[in-house]
Parts: C-alpha cells; sequence; structure tokens
C-alpha cells in the first residue's frame, strides 16, 4: 500500500504536466515556391526525408510537418507547417539542424524549393 500512493502521485504529477504539454505546442510556418521544372510531388519527398530525419534526431520526437497548396490563385507557391510538441522540442531540433549532418539535410529542399518567410506559432487549443 505504501508503494501505491507514490506511484499514484507520480502517475497523476505526469498527467498534468502531459496536459500542459500538449496546451502549448509550437507551429513553424515557411512560405514558399516550387523551383522551376520541380513539382509539388518533388518537394513532399524531401520533406517525407527530412520527417524521417528529424524525429529520428529529436529525443521524444512527435514532430509533425504538412504542406498546404493554394487551392485558387499561385499554384507555385505552398506553405510547409512544421508542429512540435513543444517549445522545448522546437529547440533540440533547431540544435539537431545545427550540425553537419543537419547542414546536409536543409540542402535537400534547395533543389526543389525557395522559402522566404518564417513564422513560429504558439497554439493554445480554445475552451
Amino acid at each position: 500500500m505504501k508503494k501505491l500512493i507514490p506511484a499514484t502521485f507520480v502517475a497523476l504529477v505526469a498527467f498534468c504536466f502531459s496536459g500542459i504539454a500538449m496546451a502549448d505546442s509550437i507551429a513553424e510556418s515557411w512560405t514558399c515556391k516550387v523551383k522551376e521544372g520541380k513539382t509539388i510531388e518533388d518537394v513532399q519527398a524531401k520533406n517525407s526525408e527530412w520527417l524521417k530525419w528529424i524525429n529520428d534526431n529529436v529525443e521524444g520526437g512527435g514532430i509533425t510537418s504538412s504542406i498546404g497548396t493554394a487551392v485558387v490563385g499561385n499554384t507555385q507557391s505552398f506553405i510547409f507547417v512544421d508542429t512540435y510538441p513543444n517549445l522545448a522540442t522546437w529547440a533540440a531540433a533547431k540544435d539537431a539542424l545545427d550540425s553537419e549532418a543537419g547542414d546536409a539535410l536543409d540542402e535537400l529542399f534547395e533543389d526543389v524549393s525557395d522559402c522566404s518567410e518564417n513564422r513560429l506559432w504558439k497554439i493554445e487549443d480554445t475552451k
């Protein structure tokens, strides 16, 4: 019985902190253009490589990435939206990308896209 109380307390604290971590997810968006002669499918393939690498190289992973394309208007423009569980995971991803292997990974996109803007967003659920 004595072991049950500390275990229950630890589980309750972990549950509370996990709720806090989920409440402050971070999204990074990039506004980009597909390079001439390339397709959004080329960009998607490179982004899949990036996503696998980043989740394999950042402790805890949980990073997602999406590509948004225009339904109407300039179809050569698109956005990347990378979502991180929290600011610490985003910072760890930036550290991983700041390595030699990360530099090579960023070069994946040089042939297929040109990005001009980015933003970092704190995402909070509406209650």
